[in-house]
């Protein structure tokens, strides 16, 4: 396939003498997301069998946006890299725009991606405040970790 761009006619070559290649927007890949993201906080979880997340998982996941983040489920998107297991930040990143965002366990992608933090550990990466946190079935039981997770979220979102 020729990509060459002929132009014969005299008239018209020398309004062409710089040729620009259009890039097209790629939108092939397609993310399947709980919530609108109005406020740009991408949460970030890895639930296997299942789209997005076990309903206890779910519930304790909304009292987190609603009590502690004191948000709408409306302002932040759930994706499970369950569903997406080839995505990279980088990728993420661009199709989303986020400000903030929260990884709940995902240790094998945390791996993959070289991002080298602990839980409830935060830092900048390509201009989005990101946090580690434990999975969600964590908290679920561990008094000690929540507490440590509400520091690390007011941290975040409220200094």
């Amino acid at each position: 396939m020729n990509n060459e761009l002929q132009i014969a006619d005299d008239f018209l070559a020398p309004l062409f003498d710089e040729i620009f290649e259009v890039k097209e927007k790629d939108f092939s890949i397609q993310y399947n997301v709980l919530g609108l993201g109005k406020q740009k906080l991408l949460l970030l979880v890895d639930a296997q069998g299942i789209d997005y997340l076990a309903d206890p998982e779910l519930q304790l996941l909304k009292s987190i946006i609603d009590k502690g983040l004191r948000k709408d489920f409306d302002d932040v998107w759930v994706l499970n890299l369950n569903t997406c297991k080839d995505a990279t930040l980088q990728e993420l990143i661009n199709h989303f725009k986020p400000f903030q965002l929260i990884v709940w366990g995902c240790e094998n992608w945390i791996k993959r991606e070289k991002i080298k933090l602990e839980n409830h550990q935060q830092a900048m990466l390509s201009n989005v405040d990101l946090l580690k946190a434990y999975p969600l079935n964590t908290y679920l039981t561990d008094n000690a970790l929540k507490s440590k997770l509400w520091i690390a979220l007011q941290r975040m979102f409220f200094n």
